[in-house]
């Protein structure tokens, strides 16, 4: 992807600057280049945006179908969506106070059907999805996850914690 004309964008980016990505956030900082409320509409153009990034922001917002169905709007067939979050049995997911939403690693399954095409626009399809372990017990819970990450997740997660999720989703 050619970066000096594509139109990338770090979402929620906080202090957070990436190289060749436009900071959107609600508060101002050194990273943000746009200040806009992303829970709201976005402030692109239709079809304009080639790649998004979201770290540690998804948990944060109270309509996450709304959010999805406004980047579905502003991305360009083939971007690429990336959304990091912690997983719902992380401790993370529950130290912070401002969190709203807790995700498994089957979250955005929900995004790829065809049922909620009428509210998604083109859609999104899952291409990737990724859970980090750490520590000694982590290696256990990697091998349960392995094994099957339904049956991790129903019975396991609690006991061999995991860490971070990262999701990438591409526009139909």
């Amino acid at each position: 992807m050619n970066t000096s004309t594509s139109l990338r964008v770090n979402l929620g980016c906080g202090n957070q600057k990436l190289n060749g990505f436009k900071g959107v956030d609600k508060y101002p900082c050194e990273a943000v280049d746009i200040l806009a409320d992303i829970t709201c509409t976005l402030p692109f153009e239709d079809d304009t945006v080639d790649e998004i990034y979201m770290d540690n922001v998804i948990e944060h917002i109270n309509d996450i179908p709304s959010l999805l169905s406004e980047i579905t709007r502003v991305c360009k067939k083939g971007a690429e969506i990336t959304i990091i979050t912690p997983h719902f049995a992380c401790i993370d997911s529950w130290r912070d106070p401002t969190h709203v939403h807790h995700l498994s690693y089957f979250s955005m399954n929900h995004f790829d059907k065809e049922s909620v095409k009428h509210y998604m626009g083109e859609g999104l399809t899952v291409v990737k999805r990724k859970l980090t372990f750490g520590g000694l017990m982590g290696n256990i819970g990697r091998i349960l996850f392995l094994l099957n990450p339904w049956h991790y997740e129903k019975y396991w997660c609690f006991i061999f914690r995991p860490g971070t999720l990262t999701f990438v989703l591409k526009k139909n």
